[in-house]
């Protein structure tokens, strides 16, 4: 699955204007794939189905920006600003004047189209096998719940009868219908319930597992996981009680047996090109070196878009062509008050016994320039406090200097979406939240166990509470769950406000970005979006 996924040209329609000569309103519109030349057989169904996850690995969404834009709005790292390149991660964008809100949108809209695509095109005319028929319809059903459930979470967690949200796109659009063409805002519990939808198909359809060849396609168990993490998400977010069910789908996935964590020794690979696809991984995106020098700038085509372009967000200052960012300090003071070493010297980049980068080159000589930065920074008074610390995970700090290629071309780790471990916390914090702190100790004890740390034993609610929000910093800092979390949970402005809890610098102290509640849980809707359809209203705040 790793070497294929490929691209289908994007479907288009194109309104010409020409005389009334009949013949001339015959003509095939040559941007137009016709019916009659797609569509055919399994294997053009295949194709679309690589073609479909194409815009999610691309450049302009999972590929980068949505690192740089959305995903670095954590607090778990100080941006360093570079205008409107970082505005969005440090809450200080203008919608149309600061970049990296429209990328995603147009990326989004394009897979589920094709999703659309599939879903209403292969049937058991042109796709006779039974199983390859539903293998097909399963993936298009999960990756319209997939983005979809990005979606939301970036742009349209709106109430009904408020401004803002996402279109709820669910079928391929029909060029005369307007409403079709230009559609509205649907509320989030009306994007949350197709999500869940799709994800019950996905479910039914899929596989529990592929043959070494399609090896990281989404399974049944990927849909599960990814039910029950939208049941947790949105009882959070639409103040539901869904947590049994939240219970029920994660404990599926967990009593499947398809799953365990990888031993204390490997727990790096997780986040490497070493050991990709393994018993951790419930779904990950793949990725594939193109090879410095073929680097196609966010190119919807064959053979590009494969490769980790990420890396320049999570590689330390002096090894990205952006400005970087710098790791908080009550992120690296909970791994040392937790007396961590295995997910610490996974995740965090500083100068503790042994620490080395780029292979085996002492931290404190191989980021001499980093550290030289940091500490003069944090001679500013908002930046007291502050420290050299990096992220290590996608950084390519594993690698020798410049082994990641021209704007990270050569360089491919899967990323992985689900892995075990959040499964397990998820179950204890559904668990947990259903009054019974007890059973949830299981799971929680199962994760810490894995990182050589004591267990946390007869805690109380609220403590078993803290103690899992504690424990997804811990493994799961640099995969892009903390801001999404924060919001659910309703302490982003606790945290990233004016007033931050945390010990030491604000979050954002670097760039003086500071998280407005009621405006920032969100990023706003593209400035193109709403000029090109009348129907959209801008997200609250903006």
């Amino acid at each position: 699955m790793k070497y294929i996924y490929l691209t289908l040209t994007t479907l288009l329609l194109v309104v010409v204007t020409v005389s009334c000569n009949k013949d001339l309103l015959d003509q095939q519109n040559p941007n137009e794939i016709p019916t009659s030349g797609f569509w055919r057989n399994t294997e053009d169904a295949k194709l679309a189905v690589n073609g479909m996850f194409h815009p999610i690995t691309g450049t302009f969404f999972w590929g980068r920006i949505l690192h740089v834009g959305a995903m670095l709005r954590s607090d778990a790292f100080n941006v360093i600003a570079a205008g409107q390149n970082t505005a969005l991660s440090t809450f200080q964008g203008v919608p149309g004047i600061a970049r990296w809100g429209q990328e995603p949108w147009e990326e989004a809209y394009k897979a589920i189209f094709r999703a659309n695509a599939i879903l209403e095109n292969v049937t058991a005319e042109n796709v006779p096998d039974q199983k390859e028929r539903n293998d097909i319809l399963g993936q298009a059903y999960f990756v319209r719940a997939f983005v979809n459930w990005y979606m939301v979470n970036l742009y349209g967690n709106v109430d009904s009868g408020e401004q803002g949200g996402i279109p709820l796109v669910i079928k391929t659009p029909n060029p005369t219908n307007n409403e079709e063409l230009f559609p509205e805002q649907a509320s989030a519990r009306a994007v949350w319930d197709q999500i869940i939808l799709d994800l019950e198909e996905a479910e039914r359809l899929l596989p529990e597992s592929w043959s070494a060849a399609d090896l990281g396609r989404p399974t049944k168990w990927s849909a599960t996981a990814l039910k029950g993490k939208s049941y947790l998400y949105r009882s959070g977010l639409l103040d539901l009680d869904e947590y049994g069910q939240a219970e029920t789908a994660l404990a599926a996935v967990v009593n499947s047996m398809q799953y365990e964590l990888l031993p204390a020794d490997q727990y790096q690979e997780n986040f490497t090109q070493t050991n990709e696809n393994n018993r951790e991984s419930v779904f990950e995106l793949q990725y594939q070196p193109i090879g410095n020098g073929n680097f196609v700038w966010g190119q919807d085509i064959p053979n590009a878009g494969t490769q980790g372009n990420f890396v320049i967000e999570y590689a330390p200052p002096s090894q990205t062509p952006d400005a970087g960012h710098v790791i908080n300090p009550w992120v690296k003071d909970l791994f040392e008050d937790n007396e961590e070493t295995v997910r610490r010297n996974a995740t965090l980049a500083y100068d503790y016994p042994g620490s080395t980068v780029n292979g085996e080159v002492p931290f404190a000589e191989g980021l001499a320039p980093d550290i030289t930065q940091v500490n003069s920074l944090a001679e500013s008074p908002q930046n007291e406090g502050l420290e050299p610390v990096f992220t290590r995970k996608y950084s390519a700090l594993e690698l020798p200097v410049g082994a990641s290629g021209f704007l990270g071309d050569d360089y491919g780790p899967n990323w992985r979406i689900i892995r075990y471990s959040d499964v397990l916390l998820m179950l204890a914090e559904a668990i947990n939240e259903q009054g019974r702190p007890e059973d949830a100790e299981e799971y929680l004890t199962q994760v810490r166990e894995r990182a050589l740390v004591e267990p946390k034993t007869d805690l109380d609610q609220s403590g078993m509470r803290q103690a899992i929000i504690d424990e997804r910093v811990l493994e799961l800092t640099g995969e892009t769950h903390r801001f999404f979390d924060l919001v659910r949970w309703d302490l982003a402005e606790t945290y990233l406000g004016t007033d931050s809890a945390h010990d030491g610098p604000h979050p954002k102290s670097i760039s003086n970005g500071v998280f407005e509640k009621g405006r920032d849980e969100l990023i706003w809707i593209p400035v193109s979006e709403l000029q090109s359809n009348a129907s959209l209203d801008q997200n609250p705040g903006y």
